[in-house]
């Protein structure tokens, strides 16, 4: 039987391994992906130094939204990745439960993916805009992580990653088309947290901020539990 320390560090090694399949080349095209954008919005800001950015948009414009689009990248073909090279029912086989195999590949990617929101959330408080970055990429990582859950469960339900980032991308476009009726209420994912609205009580404001957070950690959970219901179904995902 093993001890706590050896399980520790199997499960340790067991996530190391796991984000360097799932990741491989991924990381690369994302920091150059980042670096692109952020040089765009520089010059943009140097051109126009007039229209700089607040906190609300900063974190919105640079750390919010790309995360997003960091968690669809990272987590459409973590499953569809496995049929594709042909490892799924190997994954299958092993000695551990197929959950703990699958939750330490999501823990991995999602442990990936705030680490990049932070480095994202110090990019933009050095060169755009005073503001807690911590704090902020924090605050950033709820909502990337329920589009990973979402974009993990539409990858398994429709067996395609191309299937999965389409529509969780369209499911993105649809909350910025709406942006404007869903700013400094309650229900939008990208809620300004440390730029209340004109007139709302700052306490209050945290309070609704707080709310919204909560539920969006909520539904990330529930998506990721289908997910994890559905990887159950291991002819479905073999065929």
């Amino acid at each position: 039987m093993l001890s706590w320390l050896e399980l520790v560090g199997s499960y340790a090694r067991l996530a190391w391994l796991s984000a360097r399949i799932v990741l491989h080349r991924k990381l690369v095209f994302m920091a150059l992906a980042a670096a692109a954008y952020y040089a765009g919005q520089y010059a943009f800001a140097v051109l126009r130094p007039g229209e700089g950015f607040g906190v609300g948009e900063a974190l919105y414009v640079l750390v919010e939204v790309p995360g997003v689009l960091a968690a669809v990248y990272l987590s459409m073909d973590l499953v569809p990745g496995e049929r594709e090279r042909r490892t799924l029912e190997t994954l299958y086989a092993t000695s551990s439960t197929q959950r703990q195999v699958w939750l330490v590949r999501v823990a991995a990617v999602c442990a990936v993916l705030v680490m990049a929101i932070l480095a994202l959330s110090l990019t933009a408080y050095l060169c755009f805009a005073e503001f807690p970055w911590v704090a902020g990429g924090l605050n950033a990582a709820v909502p990337a992580l329920l589009f990973a859950s979402l974009t993990l469960y539409l990858s398994i339900a429709w067996r395609s990653a191309n299937a999965a980032a389409m529509l969780s991308l369209a499911s993105l476009v649809v909350i910025l088309l709406a942006a404007a009726s869903l700013e400094g209420t309650a229900w939008f994912p990208f809620i300004k947290y440390f730029a209340p609205p004109m007139g709302t009580d700052a306490a209050l404001w945290a309070e609704t901020a707080l709310a919204n957070r909560l539920v969006l950690i909520a539904t990330a959970g529930l998506l990721l539990h289908l997910a994890l219901q559905r990887l159950d179904r291991r002819e479905r995902l073999l065929t």
